[in-house]
């Protein structure tokens, strides 16, 4: 099957992007570019990207309360190692799970 070259306008930070997630899955831009063109033969219609499920603001705000630490920057009892105030706020909530 003969074939011809095609040129097309792409950002560059979003084609330096999806380069490095062909090379990881082993594939092209040629390859990209051929099944787009199967897809569209194909459906009919341009491939549209999934959209990121949608959280809710209050599951977030319950993640974040779960995967940080409340440190009283302000109060005069601390040292300066922050490293220490992180052992501390584990060690509490360690405790709080016996």
């Amino acid at each position: 099957m003969a074939s011809s070259l095609i040129s097309a306008r792409v950002p560059t930070a979003k084609r330096e992007a999806a380069q490095g997630v062909l090379a990881a899955v082993g594939a092209t831009t040629s390859d990209l570019v051929n099944s787009a063109f199967d897809y569209l033969l194909a459906t009919k219609h341009l491939p549209q990207a999934e959209q990121p499920e949608d959280r809710p603001t209050e599951s977030f705000a319950q993640f974040l309360g779960k995967s940080t630490l409340d440190i009283p920057w302000e109060s005069s009892e601390l040292s300066g190692d922050y490293r220490k105030l992180i052992r501390g706020g584990k060690h509490t909530r360690y405790e709080s799970l016996a």
